[in-house]
């Protein structure tokens, strides 16, 4: 039986620099062990200091679920890169149509291969395909096709062998950064880097520990992402206002449509900090002021909003997280089919 040995103090790095190369993510050993946890980080702690031997499929465990715990997918791939449990999903009421789409595929995949070398194209139609499988087998064969076609695509994306990737990143973001802060320039985003807001789209129980900066920046983004205009503050001397949110076609001469105040904290908020905004909002002219908060406002806060009729809003834990799960990677974490 086939297997992988690794010398000491390999296996760790291997798994990061495959990580590290499929989603962007740069992560220290220890980072790498506490996100595996149990028996797997056991393993990757005793591989410093002694020779191991996986089979591929072990490897490749270690590797889908660390990919999962650092939110490139939202569940963790189950290496079915073939697609084999699409039988098992047809074989009592379509086993006709799936053996005949996989019939399909061995007959036409070869000179669609071939016409795409033609081409000197590296992606290929699938579209020869789908309208064979719908001709012969109506609609169920053409969604028998797609099915296994993203079964094929995910796999070739997600595998640790293959170079394929969803996304080429320019550089890798340090997981560090998150919650240490740092100034790298976002990718796939506009104020924080889209690995990290997948990540947290996992690990929402670690919001509370992020860089009080990476937490404004989340903020803005999601404002943004809304189509609102958005100035972030410098972040230091900012007067209170964290973040400026004007109309779509808004500008930034105008009055702000709000002001928001970022509170990442465990404590709740207090009545001074909500005073403090609409004095803000007062100054500034704008509608009304956001709170948003890792936390959620005291009872005594919410209660002096409510009966003095303040204009402000709060974005409590729970909408946050809420938040996370619409701004993640759309899909299955990274799978665009």
């Amino acid at each position: 039986m086939s297997g992988i040995w690794f010398d000491p103090a390999v296996l760790a790095d291997s798994l990061s620099e495959t990580v590290g190369y499929k989603a962007g993510l740069a992560l220290s050993l220890e980072q790498i062990c506490d996100h595996l946890g149990g028996e797997e980080a056991d393993l990757v702690l005793e591989s410093e200091k002694r020779v191991v031997r996986l089979r591929p499929e072990e490897y490749e465990q270690l590797f889908y679920k660390l990919l999962h715990r650092v939110g490139h997918t939202d569940e963790e791939y189950d290496g079915d890169y073939l697609g084999i449990r699409l039988f098992h999903k047809y074989k009592n009421n379509a086993r006709k149509e799936y053996e005949g789409v996989l019939s399909l595929f061995a007959e036409m995949m070869p000179k669609m291969l071939e016409e795409t070398h033609k081409k000197g194209v590296k992606v290929i139609d699938p579209t020869p395909l789908l309208l064979e499988c719908s001709k012969r087998y109506g609609e169920l064969g053409a969604k028998i096709a797609f099915e296994k076609l993203k079964a094929i695509d995910k796999g070739l994306h997600m595998n640790p062998f293959t170079t394929i990737r969803y996304h080429e990143w320019s550089q890798q973001a340090e997981l560090d950064a998150l919650f240490a802060g740092g100034n790298q320039q976002p990718e796939q985003a506009k104020f924080l880097d889209q690995r990290y807001i997948d990540y947290l789209s996992v690990n929402k129980d670690r919001l509370p520990e992020i860089h009080w900066r990476k937490f404004e920046e989340l903020s803005a983004e999601f404002f943004s992402r809304q189509g609102y205009s958005v100035e972030i503050g410098p972040g230091r001397n900012d007067d209170g206002v964290d973040i400026r949110v004007w109309k779509p076609d808004g500008a930034a001469t105008d009055a702000p449509l709000c002001l928001v105040q970022c509170k990442r904290q465990k404590d709740k908020i207090e009545k001074v900090v909500v005073k403090g905004l609409v004095a803000d909002v007062a100054f500034e002219k704008a509608d009304y002021g956001v709170i948003v908060t890792t936390s959620a406002l005291s009872p005594g806060a919410r209660t002096t909003v409510v009966s003095r009729g303040y204009p402000i809003k709060e974005v409590e834990r729970q909408a946050v997280e809420k938040w996370l799960t619409e701004l993640r990677t759309p899909g299955s974490g990274i799978v665009r089919v």
